[in-house]
């Protein structure tokens, strides 16, 4: 028996993280890329770590060797996998697909259950 480390482990070590410079003051992190055939824009709060961009895209090629049955299913495999590599304060995924006749876009977010800086968030563009 081979100990292979399972599909889920192998996907979110591609995610390589860095301390945050400074984690006592709360930042907007925000990434974008076009990838999968979808338009992705990540942004969070960080905590104690920060996400690598070029490990963003490597995770990224990664997931596009994947079936996802949707893009809501896609979204939330990214909210999680994000979660569970740097557990951000708050973490907003968003993923958007554009056809001819339709704009079908996706926001998902997640956050630590007593992070509360709302003043920080509404000042955030949609």
């Amino acid at each position: 028996m081979t100990n292979q480390p399972h599909p889920i482990h192998q996907r979110r070590d591609i995610l390589a993280a860095t301390p945050a410079p400074l984690p006592h003051h709360d930042i907007i992190v925000i990434l974008e890329d076009n990838c999968i055939g979808d338009r992705l824009r990540l942004r969070y709060v960080p905590d104690r770590d920060v996400l690598d961009p070029a490990s963003l895209n490597a995770y990224l090629g990664a997931l596009g060797k994947l079936a996802f049955s949707s893009l809501e299913e896609t979204a939330q495999m990214i909210l999680e996998d994000i979660n569970d590599r740097i557990i951000p304060r708050w973490l907003e995924v968003t993923l958007s697909r554009r056809s001819e006749q339709t704009h079908h876009q996706i926001r998902i977010e997640d956050r630590q259950p007593h992070w509360k800086d709302r003043g920080l968030l509404d000042r955030l563009e949609p």
